[in-house]
């Protein structure tokens, strides 16, 4: 029986770590044979969480012996958001009958300038000719 572990995704902006809603989630598995395969898309909730993802995972045993083949299972996310650049990570490590949260820290895009200061010029609603 294949061994597995879980992923959970916390996805905020700021020192304050605000929750970002809405967030899309995208995890896909190691390289094979020079593809990745994609194992999941999700959206963040209010909380600006996703998951659990469950995940293939190796047996816990191979952390007892150094050398051997890695105890973890790597994975790859990316996550993005309307008005944040994309972030990309690569080698998380989940572990058998470990839950693993991934903390994701969405950078807001700068706003344009406008002449005057303004960061968006004033929309003028014309009145209707009734």
């Amino acid at each position: 029986m294949q061994e597995t572990g879980s992923l959970r995704v916390r996805v905020f902006t700021s020192r304050a770590q605000l929750p970002i809603e809405g967030a899309s989630v995208i995890l896909a598995g190691p390289i094979v044979n020079g593809r990745r395969e994609l194992l999941s898309i999700q959206r963040t909730d209010s909380s600006g969480v996703a998951g659990a993802i469950t995940l293939n995972a190796p047996d816990n045993a191979l952390s007892q012996d150094p050398g051997n083949a890695s105890p973890f299972a790597s994975y790859s996310l990316v996550v993005e958001h309307p008005g944040y650049y994309t972030a990309i990570y690569d080698g998380i490590q989940v572990f058998s009958g470990v839950q693993t949260v991934q903390d994701v820290s969405l950078i807001p895009l700068p706003q344009p300038q406008f002449p005057g200061g303004r960061t968006i010029p004033p929309v003028i609603v014309t009145p209707q000719t009734l």
